[in-house]
């Protein structure tokens, strides 16, 4: 084991963010018994056919290791959120009739951070899930989505002003995304301002579908 993991290790015991079992983020146990997505959909999204969400951020265990994930920095929690957000993308493949190899021209594509943000947290914890996402399906990843406008804190706003405040803050600086699906993908959906503003960027970039993807609806 690698110095730095056994510091902390040491510092901070691995404990399920459920039940408090040791050695593990989050038990078998806990695992099945998180909230499963109920079907809502979120206001500011004109087109809810694309979307996928696993759970739902009222869970308090769900809340729990979001939380850590983004603000505490235990970047390690990517991977059991990976695993509970697997099952929804494996029941839209099973739905949609298709199969992996089938999925052939797909970006995955994180909903990006702004710069001065990124810095400040270390890592975007959107771009920690979409390579989860990349390496388990084989899927390339992109990071030519920028985000270019220092927005506000959306949990901070109301719902009008959430809307306002994701307009023109994102740039795609990569090629034509033209014959191209992408899996668009956050941690949280709450409104769907903020992944409805990046999703359509894409769109004018040539993307033929976007599918939005997050791990639970806000």
């Amino acid at each position: 084991m690698p110095l730095k993991n056994f510091l902390l290790d040491c510092l901070f015991p691995k404990k399920c963010y459920g039940c408090g079992a040791s050695e593990t983020w989050l038990c078998p146990k806990c695992f099945l018994i998180l909230k499963k997505y109920q079907g809502e959909v979120p206001r500011a999204l004109e087109d809810a056919g694309d979307l996928i969400m696993a759970g739902q951020y009222q869970d308090p265990i769900l809340r729990s290791l979001i939380t850590a994930f983004k603000f505490a920095s235990n970047r390690e929690l990517s991977v059991p959120l990976f695993a509970f957000l697997k099952s929804a993308l494996d029941n839209k493949i099973i739905i949609s009739g298709l199969s992996r190899n089938h999925w052939q021209n797909i970006f995955i594509i994180p909903v990006p951070l702004h710069k001065s943000r990124q810095k400040w947290r270390g890592y975007n914890q959107s771009e920690l899930i979409a390579r989860e996402i990349s390496n388990y399906y084989g899927w390339p990843l992109s990071l030519d989505l920028k985000k270019i406008k220092k927005t506000k804190i959306q949990a901070e706003l109301n719902e009008e002003a959430r809307l306002n405040n994701q307009t023109g803050a994102f740039i795609w600086t990569g090629g034509n995304l033209a014959e191209h699906d992408v899996i668009l993908v956050d941690d949280i959906i709450t409104s769907g301002a903020t992944i409805s503003e990046a999703a359509k960027t894409l769109t004018q970039a040539g993307a033929k579908r976007v599918i939005k993807v997050a791990v639970a609806k806000g």
